[in-house]
């Protein structure tokens, strides 16, 4: 079908143009002291169309080289853009895997490429995340003093850019946790008080408050907790109704 098309579009372009261009008796005649050059209408058709082919080629080059410089930024930005990305997912396979200081330092070198390229900075959540494997990583080698100042950098950042709002709850989250893994039940449940009340309601929020007022001795904020998870289904049934 597609090639019957073409061939009708042929057919009504050799029409065309032999309607247009089958008499050759006009002439165009170019002046140039002291020069006189007689061309026929076809020749001087073709030739003018073969002039705007080739001016707008050049001008396509011209603007190709113009834009070189800027299609060079871009390709190198792309490039760095990639290397930070294949870093994170490297962290991210280092730390399930149980490799911590491997995941710590891939997560670091993630950051330091975004921090250098400045295209990059103003991917908020992209660093957030990477500040919050590099804090996890230091949790599990028990290094808290760094993990804090990984957190606090995580936090501050996703403070000050909603785009990386979600990331901020989940830096809370962990905080608690790691707070929890810390035996601070104290500090645990004044990190799930800062929560907003949506993310309070949560199943995990829930889980980490129960075990932290039990371990602070506080039954019956336990027992109320205890109670909510059961309504949200945090507990199988048979838990629920013990």
């Amino acid at each position: 079908m597609r090639n019957v098309i073409w061939l009708l579009l042929l057919a009504i372009v050799a029409v065309v143009a032999a309607s247009l261009l089958g008499s050759n008796d006009n002439l165009v005649t170019l002046y140039w002291a002291p020069w006189r050059v007689d061309l026929s209408f076809n020749l001087f058709m073709v030739i003018l169309v073969g002039l705007c082919l080739v001016l707008n080629a050049l001008i396509q080059a011209v603007g190709l080289l113009i834009g070189l410089p800027r299609r060079a930024r871009e390709w190198r930005v792309s490039r760095r853009d990639r290397i930070a990305q294949g870093a994170l997912r490297e962290a991210l396979s280092q730390y399930f895997g149980g490799r911590y200081g491997r995941a710590h330092k891939a997560a670091q070198r993630a950051v330091a490429i975004q921090a250098d390229t400045p295209e990059l900075r103003q991917d908020a959540e992209f660093t957030v995340l990477g500040h919050l494997l590099a804090a996890g990583s230091l949790h599990r080698l028990q290094d808290r003093t760094r993990r804090d100042e990984q957190l606090a950098q995580a936090l501050d950042l996703a403070r000050r850019n909603t785009a990386a709002r979600p990331a901020e709850e989940g830096a809370r989250l962990l905080a608690a946790e790691w707070a929890l893994d810390d035996r601070d039940a104290a500090r645990t449940l004044e990190l799930l008080s800062q929560l907003p009340p949506g993310v309070s309601r949560r199943t995990q929020a829930l889980r980490l408050k129960l075990k932290a007022a039990r371990l602070a001795q506080e039954p019956l904020e336990a027992l109320k907790t205890a109670r909510l998870l059961a309504k949200h289904q945090g507990f199988s049934p048979a838990a629920a109704q013990g």
